[in-house]
């Protein structure tokens, strides 16, 4: 049986890895997926997979995006999750108090190029005020946001509106926004060693795992267990399986790409712009 590493963030998005793996889906075609939670985000992946520390990443969007355009040679295999992610915009308590506009605030994000990085960006973009890498403060995780909320050295955080809710219930952040990714929230990326030599694999894994988001959407009692495997209110993981789609086949859209690519060059991300080929697997489906 083939061992492949995949990772991805502990959160709920990546339930159907979850039931693939525990209903045995990838065992029977011969394949071994060591899955590894993968706390710091989409920017720790990118550098797991350049490391051969993974073979396959559930990596946000915009995250690979940017990656790929900084030299990676990591390759887009298939779009993931076709909706948008709902970042929250949060806020520590000092900052709610002193009311200090956003272009005076220091940002937290996990990594350089992470979602909570660029999508900082693009709130700013959407709300008319300028950014600087003087604004941000690399903070690992979101236990590390909590940290600088605690001491003060950080000001704003944008995370997934969702699972930042019992840090909100529990009066360690507060959220004062939201801020909708313009694009499909995440995709699977694939290591240039695990395409170089493991290609034969990616069609059944691809496979796979679009045949357990279809059998995932269709069950009765997929939000019960959601909410009891991350430990989120059951009305709260409603509100969130309700607006959410996983992607039930292999194609990536061109146009969606572009758009990325177009949206990080404005905001002053990306010096170049890589045509969608350039960031997919060789035979991927694209139209």
């Amino acid at each position: 049986m083939k061992k492949i590493k995949v990772g991805g963030v502990p959160e709920h998005f990546n339930y159907p890895w979850h039931y693939g793996i525990e209903n045995h889906y990838f065992s029977k075609e011969n394949i071994n997926i060591d899955w590894q939670d993968i706390k710091g985000g989409s920017g720790a992946m990118c550098k797991m997979l350049e490391n051969d520390e993974l073979d396959l990443a559930l990596v946000l969007t915009e995250g690979i995006v940017k990656h790929i355009h900084s030299g990676s040679k990591a390759k887009i295999v298939q779009q993931y999750v076709k909706s948008p992610l709902i970042w929250g915009v949060h806020c520590s308590n000092h900052f709610y108090k002193q009311q200090k506009s956003f272009e005076q605030a220091n940002f937290a994000r996990s990594r350089v190029g992470s979602g909570s990085h660029i999508m900082a960006f693009v709130h700013a973009e959407q709300n008319n005020y300028r950014l600087e890498e003087e604004n941000f403060i690399t903070v690992g995780n979101i236990d590390g946001a909590v940290e600088g909320f605690n001491n003060k050295s950080a000001d704003l955080l944008l995370w997934e509106k969702f699972m930042t809710q019992p840090l909100i219930d529990a009066g360690k952040m507060r959220r004062i926004g939201e801020c909708i990714s313009p694009w499909p929230c995440f995709v699977l990326v694939a290591s240039e060693k695990f395409i170089s030599e493991n290609n034969k694999y990616i069609t059944p894994i691809s496979e796979t795992i679009i045949m357990a988001a279809e059998t995932v959407m269709k069950k009765q009692n997929t939000v019960k267990e959601i909410s009891e495997r991350y430990k989120l209110e059951l009305n709260q993981v409603e509100q969130w399986y309700s607006i959410v789609e996983w992607q039930t086949s292999d194609w990536i859209s061109s146009k969606m790409l572009n758009n990325v690519v177009t949206t990080l060059t404005r905001v002053g991300l990306l010096q170049e712009q890589l045509k969608p080929e350039n960031m997919c697997l060789k035979n991927a489906k694209l139209y």
